[in-house]
């Protein structure tokens, strides 16, 4: 059975020191460039404390932590290096761990927003991530999802032809309508679930 969650480490391990360099049309820097929309919404809302899974460098924990320097922050990452990046940053009021997105090591009820960017397609079991989300998040806490989707044909396509055989761990791509099922099923209300484009997405839920 293919490990995407080893061949996602491979993959990010490798690209970790020059990921905030990418340029142009590459595949690092349109997903950098689409941040933005969950730092937004992220600010629609006060909140204390936040974790960034599947954080990367540290990008957007950055960002928060320039506008909002008074919050307790915590990102984590399965690349090492990714999260070496990250440390080296020294972000005030930040955290970065190596860790699972489908088992997270923190407390019940331990943060009052939960985000994750441009990784949720990478996860195999994607009920076990969202089981993990619903325990650490507070009551009333949020969960905001952003990712990449695309038309019904092209996820068939990429999910049940390209992924199996890429040697890559993109594990499966989701449709606005299955993932906001996955929320309720896993006790959120949903509150916002909205295409950005063609492909990509967002939705937030509250605990």
């Amino acid at each position: 059975m293919k490990d995407y969650k080893e061949l996602s480490k491979i993959e990010f391990n490798r690209e970790a020191q020059k990921f905030d360099n990418a340029k142009g049309i590459d595949i690092y820097k349109v997903c950098q460039n689409s941040y933005s929309y969950i730092i937004d919404e992220v600010k629609k809302e006060e909140f204390q404390s936040l974790v960034d899974v599947g954080c990367g460098t540290g990008n957007s924990i950055e960002l928060l932590s320039k506008e909002f320097p008074e919050r307790k922050y915590v990102g984590i990452d399965l690349a090492e290096n990714m999260i070496a990046v990250a440390n080296k940053k020294a972000i005030k009021g930040a955290e970065f761990l190596v860790g699972d997105a489908e088992n997270l090591p923190f407390e019940e009820g331990q943060f009052d927003t939960l985000i994750c960017k441009e990784s949720f397609h990478h996860y195999p079991n994607v009920e076990n991530f969202f089981k993990s989300a619903y325990k650490v998040l507070k009551t009333g806490g949020r969960l905001i999802i952003l990712d990449m989707t695309i038309l019904a044909l092209g996820r068939w396509i990429d999910n049940h032809i390209l992924f199996p055989i890429m040697r890559k761990g993109d594990a499966h791509v989701y449709g606005l309508h299955e993932v906001e099922l996955l929320y309720i099923s896993a006790g959120f209300q949903v509150e916002r679930s909205e295409k950005l484009g063609n492909m990509r997405f967002i939705i937030c839920g509250r605990k």
